[in-house]
This record gives C-alpha cells, structure tokens and sequence, in this order.
C-alpha cells in the first residue's frame, strides 16, 4: 500500500505486470519493500505527484474484456495535461459513451491508466463509477495537478 496526495493506493501484480493500481487498497496484497515492480511503481507515483514525470512506465496487465482494453488503450494514449471526452473515445472506438464511461468505471489500474482525464462534454463526469464525494474530489486534484481544471 502507498500514501499519495489523494489517497492510499494498493498495488496487485501479476507475471506480465500491473494487475490493479486502487484506491482503498481494499483486499490488495501488500507487497514487500524489496519488490521491484512495487518500488519502480511508488518511484514513479512520488515523481507524478512531484511534477516530474509527465508519463508511466510501467508493465500492465490489467484482466478485463477485449472492449474494456481497447477504451483502457485509449486511456493511456491522452497525454499528461490534455483530455478528452467519453463521446471522443465513442468516436475512435465506433461506440457509445456509455459504454465507455463503463469500461472507465471498471478501470483497474487508476492514475496509470488516466481515466481522470476523460469528462463528460457537460462537465467533470464521474470517477470510479461515483458524481460525488471522494472520488470526484480525487478527480478533482487529479486534473488541477495536471493543469488540465
């Protein structure tokens, strides 16, 4: 589990890499200190947060559908400081926004793979499938930190 500016996050690895990145951390492995993918994430997390490090690279291997992957590809393509809409990744995607704030929702790997950085075209949108309270706060920050609110 790390402390970051918003929040703890838990980490869940497998063989190819990156499982889940969460808030909460709730039901994650807390993995050892001597863990190398768990130290070169907390390295790369602290210089996010620092305003040192614009882009993740990180070995992920998030378990999801083959549509869920596609939007989450698209995730990670949205450069630090820029956004997009659900309606722009529909677009790439020949798909529905709904759809993709779904596969948004069930992101397993926050802030690595930035769904923060896709709004509604009416406003913030939601995060981690809420339109209030923490997880809106956190998106908040997120999006402030990047320059992007």
């Amino acid at each position: 589990m790390f402390s970051t500016p918003v929040g703890n996050v838990g980490l869940k690895s497998g063989d190819r890499g990156i499982r889940v990145l969460s808030y909460t951390a709730a039901g994650l492995t807390r993995k050892k200190p001597n863990d190398d993918l768990a130290a070169k994430v907390y390295r790369q997390l602290m210089e996010y947060f620092d305003s040192r490090r614009t882009r993740f690279e990180l070995p992920l291997d998030a378990e999801g559908t083959e549509y869920q992957k596609s939007v989450w590809r698209q995730l990670a393509k949205i450069p630090y400081g820029k956004s997009l809409t659900y309606g722009d990744i529909a677009t790439k995607l020949k798909s529905g926004p709904r759809a993709v704030g779904n596969a948004c929702r069930d992101n397993p790997i926050s802030i690595i793979v930035p769904c923060h950085r896709v709004l509604s075209k009416s406003g913030l949108g939601g995060y981690s499938g809420c339109v209030s309270g923490d997880p809106i706060a956190r998106k908040q920050w997120l999006l402030q930190h990047e320059g992007i609110v």
